[in-house]
């Protein structure tokens, strides 16, 4: 749910980020609709000789991949189950858990919330949490050292005894005031260096919610998803908090322990996981919410127009380095002058997810998985390879 399978830093490359991340792909397809026929027609036969092609079958769990450029259809394609258990196949409307790319539109909803003046990035955290500790009154933390992975804050999952306030489950709320009771230290000084750590994310999730009144999830419905068209997009942040819809598949993530898949993640009522932090993970979208999602990116129907360019814009450390990470996207760079494309990648609990657009082309591209690792560098590649040769349109 909330660490990234990139670990603790941000690649450079496009190239160097799909080589290390890895999910779940299989064969078992699905009906599409009349208009994108025409793109199915070249691509699917090619598209699952490829995915043949890293040894998969019917058996395991799924992948869902969606290829979009504007003006053109796009290109959605589904393989594997969703569970595996009652062999409910991957669709376009199956939900997954985003895991780590829950940030971007955690990072989203702070920039839209300056942007109606409710919070400014250069505002110090603890003027909305103020029982964080004052680490150092000359260079408070500000929401921007959050949002940028600069803060120097500790893991909140190293923390250790943290008591819960229910028996069942922890939420953001239980780890906020342990920074102070257990006296953790920075990792170093707010602003010197770049490191990704999900305690940034998760205290954003906490700035949103006491902002806005209500919580993290309520708001990204009422500000992001509903406004971007992302109809079954919801988050998982606490029992009651996933909305029951007859007829929905979530997706379960899968490991494989001697030769079998084991359910690792999930929510009601096939799991009832207990670790419910959010901001940093807990985002549950379909393939369909994220082409919401990237159709509302590109018309800009979120942000004013310069707020949008500030998200992209890469942070500069007291190191000396600039870090291609801006807000809540990771920033791929064809020479030191020229951003190539932004996206995210993430994995928690046999779930392997990955957006990425890239500016030259105009195609974005949305992987979701939820078990078995490959090697997305390859699959990438060897997808937009197809996509060269095929186009589609």
């Amino acid at each position: 749910m909330n660490i990234s399978l990139l670990g603790s830093h941000v690649v450079t490359s496009r190239r160097e980020m799909l080589k290390r991340l890895g999910f779940a792909s299989c064969i078992g397809l699905v009906g599409r609709p009349r208009e994108m026929q025409a793109a199915e027609r070249r691509l699917d036969v090619p598209f699952d000789r490829l995915v043949q092609s890293f040894g998969y079958d019917n058996e395991g769990p799924g992948l869902a991949v969606l290829v979009h450029q504007s003006g053109q259809p796009e290109y959605m394609r589904c393989v594997g189950l969703a569970t595996i258990k009652d062999r409910q196949p991957v669709t376009t409307a199956t939900m997954f858990e985003l895991a780590s790319v829950t940030k971007s539109i955690t990072a989203t909803a702070i920039l839209m919330l300056q942007d109606r003046q409710q919070l400014k990035v250069t505002d110090d955290v603890r003027k909305y949490i103020p029982e964080l500790p004052e680490y150092d009154k000359k260079n408070p933390i500000q929401i921007r050292h959050l949002a940028q992975h600069t803060s120097g804050l500790a893991s909140y999952m190293d923390i250790p005894d943290v008591p819960s306030k229910h028996p069942d489950y922890t939420l953001n709320s239980d780890y906020v005031g342990e920074f102070a009771r257990q006296n953790v230290p920075l990792d170093f000084p707010t602003g010197q260096k770049y490191a990704y750590n999900n305690t940034n994310y998760l205290l954003l999730a906490e700035i949103i919610a006491r902002v806005t009144g209500t919580t993290y999830g309520q708001h990204l419905r009422d500000a992001i998803f509903d406004p971007a068209g992302m109809k079954t997009a919801f988050v998982s942040e606490g029992p009651g908090s996933v909305p029951v819809v007859a007829g929905r598949v979530d997706a379960i993530g899968y490991g494989q322990e001697e030769g079998e898949w084991k359910p690792l993640w999930g929510v009601p009522p096939a799991r009832q996981e207990k670790l419910l932090t959010c901001g940093d993970g807990a985002v549950w979208c379909s393939l369909e919410d994220m082409l919401a999602w990237d159709r509302a990116l590109r018309a800009k129907k979120l942000m004013k127009p310069d707020t949008a360019k500030l998200a992209v814009i890469p942070s500069r450390t007291r190191d000396g380095r600039t870090n291609p990470y801006g807000y809540g996207w990771e920033l791929y760079y064809n020479n030191p002058k020229q951003l190539n494309g932004f996206g995210h990648g993430g994995g928690w609990g046999g779930f392997g997810t990955y957006y990425y657009h890239d500016i030259l082309t105009g195609i974005t591209t949305v992987m979701l998985g939820n078990g078995r690792p490959i090697d997305m560098n390859k699959f990438w590649y060897a997808l937009m390879d197809l996509v060269n040769k095929h186009g589609l349109s």
